[in-house]
């Protein structure tokens, strides 16, 4: 969905936009061995939207910047936008269906979900033809690095004290680096510890908070 004023231009990358989710849900419901928690997944495109995408159960919201104009998008800045995306719908496993207790561990809704839709990326059936998942992930990570050298640098698990002070941690230091971290540890434990990992943790805690 979108204003009328954009559907022209949606409407040439619907298929792109679709076929996207749709593999990245495939991907997902096979590398969290948990099957799509919710009824639907619409995708709004609104005017004016700060946070650029927010994963609301059952449809997310996206910044319309995201839908191309006339302009031409590289293969990087293509590769990106669907990153968002599947961003975004990896949130309805890890954020959704299961929701953090508390600020302190946004990272891991956030790093987990940045982690995963790279991995998707690069590996899902149907989205071969994109190649730079992990040159984007390189930016990401730089943007961590950056943020961890000013004097307003946090664990990767903030100790946050209040609902207020949880807007300080949405930082490249709780999406970059603990996308990093747990790349590493995906790295060292391995695929199969990692997928009977998360399966568990899924079917254990689906709807609720920890």
């Amino acid at each position: 969905m979108c204003r009328k004023s954009l559907a022209k231009f949606l409407e040439k990358d619907k298929e792109l936009i679709l076929n996207a989710s749709k593999c990245g849900i495939d991907y997902y419901e096979k590398l969290f061995g948990f099957k799509f928690p919710f009824a639907k997944l619409d995708q709004a495109f609104v005017p004016d939207f700060a946070s650029g995408a927010m994963e609301n159960v059952g449809m997310v919201t996206y910044r319309d910047q995201f839908v191309r104009r006339d302009e031409i998008f590289t293969d990087y800045k293509t590769g990106y936008i669907l990153m968002v995306f599947l961003h975004e719908i990896s949130h309805m496993w890890f954020g959704n269906c299961v929701t953090m207790k508390w600020w302190d561990d946004l990272w891991l809704n956030e790093s987990f979900a940045n982690f995963v839709s790279y991995v998707c990326l690069d590996e899902a059936p149907g989205l071969e033809q994109f190649k730079n998942a992990w040159s984007i992930f390189l930016q990401e990570s730089f943007w961590g690095l950056k943020e961890d050298q000013a004097v307003t640098t946090h664990p990767i698990a903030a100790d946050v004290v209040h609902t207020n002070a949880a807007m300080d941690i949405f930082d490249g230091i709780s999406y970059g680096k603990g996308a990093s971290w747990l790349k590493q540890t995906f790295h060292l434990f391995g695929r199969e510890v990692f997928q009977k990992g998360i399966a568990a943790y899924f079917n254990k805690f689906a709807y609720k908070n920890t």
